[in-house]
């Protein structure tokens, strides 16, 4: 047992001790090639500080050499590559696919690392930190994608009619959008911002605003850019349509609110359910190992570790479809 901690130890530390070294700044900035220098425009966020044509795309704790090893591990699987950077844009974050492939090895090691310590070279302790180390990143950033989205929801209807207003007051469609850009809230005035830098760049203003609702789902902001190209094409008044979609959207955020309002106590009650065990196995590790060790050693234990991951699983879906209202 104590050689498998030494021989795990030294491989999980040698993994980290290779990130840490991908990790190492280059010597020198890197030139952008043409298709990063329109990224570096139309970014996650797209700010006044979101990128210039004379940046080098030199990012501090980032080398070439991490991004590149790690741009190639994507280049072979493009689909991985756009997973991540859906993702990425939809939380918001700064980082591009390759650096958040990095960070996520990095924390994995870090994870298996911590796994061999506290479990003392126990396999099955190791492999939940593993499990742990793997999966933690992804669910941080379904977190932070999924609190975006709710905030740019929410900020759907206020953001038309702000836009109906400034139609009245006479100003043209992307002024109405520049106006959100100044006056609105995040995350709805960094997407609009975003989309003006891309009709800078010769995207039709629908297309762009119609990438917004693609990077955030929303079906109400689609509906909206769908609203916009009939009303082009027939003609009729703008300002009071999207007056009448917004009045539409709001009514329906309220029924929204109203729907979480009353199922809050069961969805605290299924988060209850779901984590306590997980929370008072973790302890038991911790304040009791003798006491919970047999559930790791024994084949009755791993019997029984394997049959309550199943009924917790299955528990916590059904509970999640309960408390789950579409509106």
């Amino acid at each position: 047992m104590n050689a498998l901690l030494l021989v795990g130890a030294t491989a999980v530390g040698l993994g980290l001790l290779a990130v840490l070294v991908l990790l190492v700044p280059a010597s020198g900035p890197r030139v952008l090639s043409p298709e990063e220098r329109v990224a570096s425009y139309v970014g996650p966020l797209a700010g006044p500080d979101a990128g210039s044509p004379g940046r080098t795309g030199h990012r501090p704790g980032a080398g070439a050499l991490a991004t590149g090893a790690a741009a190639q591990v994507l280049g072979s699987n493009r689909g991985l590559e756009q997973r991540i950077r859906h993702r990425l844009d939809g939380a918001g974050s700064s980082l591009k696919p390759a650096e958040w492939l990095l960070v996520h090895v990095g924390i994995f090691t870090v994870a298996g690392l911590v796994g061999l310590l506290l479990g003392m070279g126990n396999v099955v302790v190791f492999v939940l930190f593993l499990v742990a180390g793997a999966l933690g990143p992804r669910l941080y950033l379904g977190l932070r994608v999924a609190r975006r989205r709710k905030a740019f929801s929410a900020a759907v209807p206020d953001t038309l009619q702000l836009m109906s207003g400034a139609l009245a007051a006479g100003l043209s469609l992307a002024q109405a959008v520049e106006t959100v850009t100044r006056e609105g809230v995040e995350p709805m005035a960094g997407e609009f911002r975003r989309a003006l830098v891309e009709t800078r760049l010769g995207v039709p203003l629908e297309d762009a605003l119609d990438g917004i609702a693609a990077r955030f789902d929303s079906d109400d902001l689609r509906w909206t850019v769908m609203a916009i190209r009939v009303q082009r094409e027939v003609g009729g008044n703008l300002a009071e349509l999207l007056d009448t979609v917004s009045a539409t959207m709001r009514e329906r955020e309220y029924v929204r609110r109203q729907v979480a309002a009353l199922s809050a106590e069961g969805r605290l009650s299924a988060w209850v359910l779901g984590c306590l065990p997980v929370a008072f196995l973790l302890y038991l590790l911790v304040a009791n190992r003798s006491y919970i060790a047999p559930m790791f050693t024994d084949p009755r234990g791993w019997i029984l570790l394997a049959g309550g991951v199943v009924l917790l699983a299955v528990g916590s879906f059904w509970m999640s479809r309960l408390v789950k209202v579409e509106v």
